[in-house]
């Protein structure tokens, strides 16, 4: 989620392990294995990325505010339920439980 001043976050930073506090890239490396994704690096990661996945973009108006973003993200994440959302200690397993 990002907004109209976050070029950097929705154009760079989840490819890049080592740009953001919290990156798709570093979830990747550090749990990969765990979805079939084992052996990527700082190196590889990027491009593994770019080259393997689809990407699909929600943009919004900014007029509509905050609130709508959060109920846009919020239902996203009920629906599609992705596997490194958020940290670890807050995530629910597959069958209900902690991660």
């Amino acid at each position: 989620k990002v907004g109209p001043n976050s070029a950097a976050r929705y154009t760079a930073q989840h490819y890049n392990a080592g740009s953001a506090k919290s990156t798709l890239a570093a979830s990747w490396i550090k749990h990969g294995e765990r979805i079939g994704v084992a052996g990527l690096n700082e190196t590889n990661v990027p491009g593994w990325i770019r080259e393997h996945t689809d990407r699909v973009n929600f943009i919004l108006d900014a007029s509509l505010g905050v609130h709508v973003l959060n109920l846009l993200e919020a239902f996203l994440q009920c629906r599609l339920r992705p596997e490194f959302e958020g940290f670890a200690s807050q995530r629910i397993d597959r069958e209900g439980g902690q991660a």
